[in-house]
Order: C-alpha cells, then sequence, then structure tokens
C-alpha cells in the first residue's frame, strides 16, 4: 500500500519523541512491503520554495515550510500549505493518510485528504488537540483546568499573543476546539500511545468516539551491549533525551544535592545553551558530581549503559516517554515523575515520585546511594518483554487497510 506519515517535523531537522516514532514507523512500513511517503512541517523560513523533496534511509521526505504569514497561532488551518500537502498526496497515488501532528502543516489536512478520496487515521502523540502549549504545562500564576474548562486558557495564551483581549482570546479558542474537533471526525481511526493520553483527550476535547490505544514500544531493537562499570559504592543516577527544563532537568539537579556517593549522568542534546549554563553552574554550586555526555545517535552505546537507574522527573503531562522504555530494557530501573503516563508503563521496575519540589525525589535517590540493595530489588522486577514498534505497525497496517475499504473503527 502507498501510505503517506504526516508530521510536524522530521528527522534530522529536529529529533523529538514524536519524530523518532514516525521515522521508525516509516522504517517498520517498508519493511513490512509498504511504498512510505512522509510529509512533513518545517520550522524553517520559507525561502522560496513551497516543498523541500530529499530522501532519507531509502523514505521520501517532503518538507513545507511556512510563510511568514503563517506563524503558529490559534488558527492553524493555513490553507497554501494544505492545499500543497494534498496535491503532494494525490500526485504520489497515496491511498491512506496517517496524521501524526498539525502544528506545524494544517488543521484541516485530514479532511482535505478525506474529501480528495484519501482517507486516514490519525495519531494523537501529545495533548496538543486540547492545548496550544501542547503539554498542559502554563506559565507561572496560572493552573490548568479539569474537564472542559477554558476559563484560565484565555489569559494563558494572551502571554504569547498580545494584542488579543479577554474576548477575543475565548472566541479564538472555542473556534480551535470546534475545528480540532470537525479534523479528528474526519478520521477512520483514532489511536494514542497510552492509556492516561486516551482520558485526557476524551474528558478535555471532549471525544466520545473511539481512541484506541497502542503504543509505540522500543523503537529499535535492543543491541547487545556491555554496561560501563561503575565505581565501588558510587550510585550513577541520569537522565537522557532531549535536555529541557520542562524534562525536569534542574530539579533532578536538585534533588542529588547533598548526597553522598552518587554521580548524576546526563545525555542528549541541551535544546538552549542557556539553560545547559544553569544546569552546570547549579550543579557547581551545589556540589553535584555531574557528567554531561553530549548527544548521542542511534547508532552509539546506548546511555543507559552507564546508569544504575534511569530518573525521568518530567514536568510535563507527558503522553508516553520512548526513554523510559529504553532503560527499562536495558535492565536499568526507573524513576519517574507522577506527570501522565510514565507511572502505567513501569510495573513494578520503578518509583513514581511527585515533582512539585526535589524533595521527594531526594529521599528516593539518597535511599538507593545508601542501600544498592534497593535498585537489586527493582532490577529482578524488570519485564522481559517489550512491546514493538513492529506491534505497532502492524496494528496501523490492519487500519489502514481497514480505512481504504471505507471502514472506520
Amino acid at each position: 500500500m502507498k501510505v503517506a506519515l504526516v508530521t510536524g517535523n522530521y528527522p534530522p531537522e529536529f529529533v523529538g519523541g514524536t519524530e523518532r516514532v514516525v521515522g521508525a514507523l516509516a522504517r517498520e512500513l517498508r519493511s513490512k512491503g509498504d511504498d512510505v511517503l512522509v510529509v512533513s512541517g518545517s520550522d524553517r523560513p520559507h525561502a522560496g520554495e513551497d516543498v523541500l523533496r530529499e530522501t532519507l534511509d531509502g523514505v521520501t521526505v517532503l518538507r513545507v515550510p511556512r510563510r511568514g504569514d503563517e506563524p503558529y497561532d490559534l488558527d492553524v488551518t493555513r490553507p497554501r500549505v494544505r492545499d500543497l500537502v494534498v496535491a503532494e498526496l494525490l500526485r504520489a497515488g497515496v491511498e491512506c493518510v496517517h496524521v501524526h501532528h498539525w502544528a506545524t502543516t494544517s488543521s484541516a489536512v485530514l479532511r482535505a485528504a478525506c474529501a480528495a478520496g484519501i482517507p486516514g487515521i490519525a495519531t494523537l502523540h501529545d495533548v496538543w488537540t486540547t492545548c496550544p502549549r501542547f503539554f498542559r504545562r502554563p506559565p507561572a500564576g496560572i493552573v490548568c483546568p479539569h474537564g472542559t474548562s477554558r476559563v484560565p486558557c484565555a489569559p494563558c495564551v494572551r502571554r504569547d499573543l498580545p494584542g488579543l483581549d479577554d474576548a477575543a482570546a475565548r472566541s479564538r479558542i472555542a473556534a480551535r476546539d470546534q475545528d480540532l474537533r470537525a479534523e479528528l471526525a474526519a478520521a477512520c481511526a483514532l489511536t494514542v500511545p497510552s492509556e492516561d493520553c486516551r482520558r485526557r483527550i476524551a474528558a478535555t476535547l471532549p471525544w466520545t468516539g473511539s481512541i484506541e490505544v497502542v503504543p509505540h514500544g522500543l523503537l529499535e531493537p535492543v543491541r547487545d551491549e556491555s554496561r560501563e562499570p561503575g565505581r565501588f559504592g558510587v550510585l550513577r543516577a541520569g537522565s537522557f533525551g532531549n535536555l529541557v527544563e520542562e524534562k525536569g532537568v534542574l530539579l533532578l539537579v536538585d534533588a542529588c544535592a547533598g548526597i553522598a556517593n552518587l554521580e548524576l549522568h546526563l545525555a542528549g542534546r541541551f535544546l538552549d545553551p542557556a539553560f545547559e549554563t544553569r544546569v552546570r553552574s547549579r550543579a557547581g554550586e551545589l556540589g553535584v558530581a555531574l557528567t554531561c555526555h553530549g548527544a548521542y545517535r542511534a547508532d552509539s552505546p546506548h546511555p543507559a549503559r552507564r546508569l544504575d537507574v534511569a530518573v525521568f522527573p518530567s514536568l510535563c503531562e507527558e503522553t508516553y516517554g520512548l526513554v523510559v522504555e529504553e532503560a527499562l530494557a536495558r535492565g536499568v530501573p526507573v524513576v519517574v515523575s507522577d506527570r501522565g503516563a510514565l507511572a502505567e508503563r513501569i510495573g513494578d521496575a520503578g518509583v513514581v515520585v511527585a515533582v512539585d519540589d526535589p524533595s521527594p525525589l531526594a529521599h528516593v535517590l539518597a535511599g538507593f546511594a545508601g542501600d544498592p540493595s534497593r535498585v537489586h530489588a527493582l532490577r529482578a522486577k524488570l519485564p522481559r518483554r517489550f512491546a514493538s514498534m513492529s506491534t505497532a505497525a502492524d496494528r496501523y497496517r490492519e487500519l489502514y487497510a481497514r480505512a481504504r475499504a471505507g471502514g472506520r473503527s
């Protein structure tokens, strides 16, 4: 089948969780005999070309940059981008489209594809459909609402959209909700990666239709990598992935302060150099033994191999967390925040902590450092089997076939 994956961005321009998932799905679909096209938005400014074409790992990737008059806003219908994407789908003879994000393309792309005779499904990787900030993490002084309430949303979005008064903000937020519900209604199937994500979207969009949970699983097979030996009596705690404040990196540094026999290891890219400076300075001020290992590639030795415990104290309402599975699959117990879907996936091989302040995490890490048997006890409870992107791709292929045949979930 000729399948198009439509996404907000794609490697190597940006490599986040959604981008990694889409890349892994493209590889799996190709390995199973499908013809795959990726159509991606971009954060590159429009420089005269409407569509940028390249081939990555045997997959044709089309990037559609936005013009200056197509910013990220409450309204992301962007008719020009929508029409360009659908024209490319038709030109390529796509039989089914799988939309993974709309933020940098168009919130009407699925409806337009269906109107052009191309059925499709959608995967909701985050809660962007209920929050223009993607992860329902508001600025200081604003508390996210529960359920379908949007009362605090107007002052929240006005922080980034100067010139809007409350009435206009409320009106545009309501229009955004209506637009996105109409877009999701055009999908032959909706999927999410976790039960927490399903519940949250159903309650806050709101959405009464079917939403299927399809876990991403491990994106690539775990190689047989030996673990790096540590220093006797020293706990190696750490985190990996894109290193940003929203992932609780500073909170982790603060939690490690004053704990004897602990090393803190961070692997991945600091997306903001100023934030890296803050992290290193804070660690120095607090006397934390910090090592920053820098970015790593998929073909590099995995950073979990140098850890005794992996820590992911995210401040966001996480909807999956690929890094959790990556650590567990390499024999490393985890500590995760109580935000979003992380807790539902660790089984008995991890600890869940509140992240309103560093104290709960500090207590857990001090316990591990003082009594290594606690880490060994968690390691004994590691799962033996893990979901995989190959399994997810099989399910998506079934949904593609159903969509092409005119069926709905």
